[in-house]
């Protein structure tokens, strides 16, 4: 077990300790989020900035065409992509989806022998590697595009992994379109200083033509340092993620890891009789990734999540498991209560959300003594998933705000895929209230 493993187990064993520790970083998080919060909401309401998708698909157009020749509207599958995106964790389930627009250059610097952790800890070693990583790009941009024109650039990084200058040059220097994608604008936007500038979004953000961010509230950031966001949250991979026929022998799972306040949520259902089953670092069981994890998904009875930040159950964040586990069309998806994400699902009818541990613990008790409605719930996200939120959709709207792809009918297919009404087997979950 890692060093870091050890260390969380330890302090999960000390239950007070754990508990002060918690308190106090959950008062520093909302401290510091606050504060930013509302400095960017004065200057963002002094400025009269706010953020509607077409202005900012405007500013965008206009911004490429200022540049030179408007990009080629290409039909879908005929679009190149650059995807600067390290194939780490759950990294490659971007790619699949990126395929089907067309052919993809990948830039993978964790196949070209670096770490994303050199970069993050912003030592001298790590900025000098950080600094080579950056000079490697150009090149492999230009070797691509000489093959076949690059029609985009997308990226899927940090301030502590690309550089402002390495963007710049790309969009001065070859006028390509490069968009960022950031999932956790809330907790990352600033970061340490890496030489240049500080590891968040804060100091690239506006080298970018295009900022895509899972946090509607961080538009109003990215507006004030004079970037274009766009909101959308994650998607899912339909080719990866998809019911499977197991019997449904676990009445309630977690996956993820046991960090922040996620051990307390944990001990209060075992306390009160909830049989949660846990997968991930920290728990003392194991990570389940890829086909395992599509598996623990189908086979659990209500696949719980965990909307918080860090040690905060309060301030919440779209999160990629949003999309995957209602994608999966395994068991209930039951998370946190996130006005984003209510905006992509009907809550009771496709995901059930709690605001307290409390309704929480009520609600896991419903949904394990009426399992059939669970199903129900879980089929109908299933079928919004297919048709609204694969990663697909998200990246045709980037390319259309581009002008890379031609505003044609949507061409996004559900995979063949049957559901089984009678196939799933629920005899097998056990819950004793």
């Amino acid at each position: 077990m890692a060093a870091r493993d050890r260390a969380r187990q330890w302090l999960l064993r000390r239950r007070t300790l754990r508990r002060l520790w918690g308190r106090y970083r959950r008062s520093q998080l909302h401290r510091q989020y606050e504060a930013r919060r509302e400095r960017y909401a004065r200057e963002a309401n002094q400025r009269g900035l706010a953020y509607r998708e077409a202005d900012v698909a405007r500013l965008v157009r206009a911004r490429l065409a200022a540049r030179g020749p408007a990009p080629v509207p290409r039909a879908q599958g005929e679009v190149h992509t650059f995807a600067f995106v390290p194939q780490i964790g759950w990294h490659p389930a971007l790619l699949g989806d990126l395929r089907e627009l067309g052919p993809v250059t990948l830039f993978d610097y964790a196949q070209l022998g670096f770490d994303w952790e050199e970069f993050y800890r912003a030592k001298a070693t790590g900025r000098a590697r950080r600094r080579a990583m950056n000079a490697m790009i150009l090149p492999a941009l230009r070797e691509a595009s000489a093959r076949r024109a690059v029609d985009w650039v997308f990226v899927y990084a940090s301030g502590a992994e690309i550089s402002a200058d390495t963007i710049r040059r790309i969009t001065e220097e070859l006028g390509i379109p490069v968009v960022n994608m950031c999932l956790d604008d809330k907790q990352s936007w600033t970061g340490a200083w890496m030489g240049d500038h500080r590891a968040g979004q804060i100091d690239i953000a506006a080298t970018f033509d295009l900022s895509w961010t899972s946090a509607r509230v961080a538009c109003e950031w990215y507006l004030v340092e004079g970037a274009r966001p766009l909101y959308m949250p994650e998607g899912f991979d339909a080719s990866a993620f998809h019911p499977a026929e197991v019997p449904q022998d676990i009445p309630v799972s977690f996956i993820g890891g046991a960090y922040g306040f996620r051990p307390d949520v944990v001990e209060f259902l075992r306390q009160r009789g909830i049989p949660v089953r846990t997968f991930g670092s920290g728990w003392g069981t194991r990570s389940v990734w890829g086909a395992e994890q599509v598996e623990v998904i189908n086979r659990s009875v209500i696949n719980l999540g965990m909307g918080g930040i860090g040690y905060s159950e309060d301030l919440t964040n779209v999160k990629t498991r949003d999309f995957e586990i209602p994608g999966t069309g395994g068991g209930l998806y039951l998370t946190s209560f996130n006005a984003d994400l209510a905006r992509h699902f009907v809550v009771g009818e496709e995901i059930a959300c709690y605001r307290s541990r409390d309704e929480m613990l009520e609600l896991i008790r419903h949904y394990l003594r009426h399992p059939d409605e669970a199903r129900s719930i879980a089929r109908r996200a299933w079928d919004r998933c297919l048709f609204e939120h694969r990663w697909l959709h998200r990246y045709r709207r980037v390319c259309q705000i581009l002008g890379v792809l031609a505003e044609e009918p949507d061409r996004v297919t559900a995979p063949a895929v049957e559901w089984s009404e009678h196939g799933r087997e629920v005899s097998g979950a056990r819950y004793e209230p």
